[in-house]
């Protein structure tokens, strides 16, 4: 769900495992904080962030990202005529509904001439795999703002543009997809085609201990959020993830370290709309729920520290997780979205 890798990872310096099990530098949880705790007795079993990072379609390219015109009985994404300020003038409250998300932020900051929509232009085509998209962006934006809710927005010219809970969504994804800087903490690699043809160690994906440190801890003990890569093969898979539940089986025999345990693990995330929506979608049957549930073994040392682990089988799982370091700021050409944030906050 993105046209392009753009994640800079921040990596810990770590001295690489000689045993398969143990994670190696690049799937250590220390790289996403190095105050973790590792200590299992002392991490929870289950946890949930107090305010849900909220669904939203991915934008694809193929349909037009913010380009499309989705709250219509047919939708485009390509080759109609934004209107002019006059014709903008005249046309009623549901005639500018109907608008893409890029064209109503234009016509919003007084821009008849559509730069954003332009510039969406250049990562839209019907030609994009199936996949692409902003969800790199969704996944940030989600986890650090509160769903948006939809709002009425006045122009310099005192026309009143009505925008969707999910055409903001819209705007604060792409905003964070191409225009922000960000800087990350990556914690596992994503594994190319030939890597897994040719059994590049990376292509092993996330260590599961790793990811039971990072889910115990980030969301269990700290209450933040961070965005999971959940398809293991070559496709881009952003979700911002919330919660987690472990489910301990018994001692296991591990390969590596003093002893282990068997856990059958429940992750879960803001899932994909099928389509935009109107109102906010957090907290009512319109909210997508995606999870993975997962098999795996802990490596513990003589103390019960987690040290590493494997996955059981064919078990399904992520191929890496990763954090937004900087918070998403709003600047430049779309600092109008600043205007148009208003947040629904809602508890689980």
């Amino acid at each position: 769900m993105k046209t392009g890798w753009v994640l800079v990872s921040i990596l810990a310096i770590t001295t690489s495992s000689a045993f398969a099990d143990q994670w190696n530098s690049r799937n250590d949880p220390g790289i996403m904080d190095p105050h973790f705790v590792y200590q299992l007795s002392k991490l929870p079993t289950e946890g949930k962030l107090d305010v849900l990072p909220w669904s939203e379609t991915y934008w694809p390219s193929k349909q037009g990202s913010i380009n499309v015109r989705w709250n219509q009985p047919h939708p485009e994404g390509f080759k109609y005529v934004s209107p002019s300020r006059a014709e903008v003038m005249q046309m009623s409250r549901d005639e500018l509904s109907r608008l893409s998300p890029s064209e109503k932020y234009d016509i919003f900051m007084g821009r008849y001439d559509y730069p954003l929509k332009k510039e969406v232009s250049g990562i839209a085509t019907p030609n994009a795999r199936w996949w692409a998209g902003i969800c790199d962006g969704w996944s940030m934006a989600a986890i650090q703002y509160a769903e948006p809710m939809a709002v009425d927005a006045t122009n310099p010219d005192g026309v009143v543009v009505p925008f969707a809970a999910s055409d903001i969504k819209g705007l604060m994804s792409y905003a964070a997809a191409m225009h922000f800087q960000v800087e990350t903490r990556q914690v596992g690699s994503k594994c190319n085609g030939m890597g897994r043809v040719f059994g590049s160690a990376q292509c092993g994906d996330i260590n599961p201990g790793a990811l039971h440190v990072i889910l115990a801890n980030q969301i269990g003990l700290k209450k933040q959020g961070f965005v999971t890569e959940r398809d293991p093969g070559n496709q881009i898979w952003n979700q911002p993830t919330y919660g987690f539940k472990f489910r301990m089986m018994g001692s296991a025999k591990p390969e590596d370290g003093a002893y282990g345990i068997r856990v059958q693990a429940t992750l879960y995330f803001a899932d994909e709309l099928d389509k935009p929506e109107w109102l906010p979608v957090v907290g009512t049957d319109r909210f997508k729920e995606g999870k993975i549930e997962m098999d795996y073994i802990l490596d513990l040392d003589a103390a019960g520290n987690i040290i590493g682990g494997e996955w059981v089988g064919h078990s399904d799982h992520p191929d890496f997780v990763w954090l937004p370091v900087n918070h998403l700021v709003f600047a430049g050409d779309l600092d109008g979205i600043n205007r148009l944030y208003k947040p629904n906050r809602v508890t689980p």
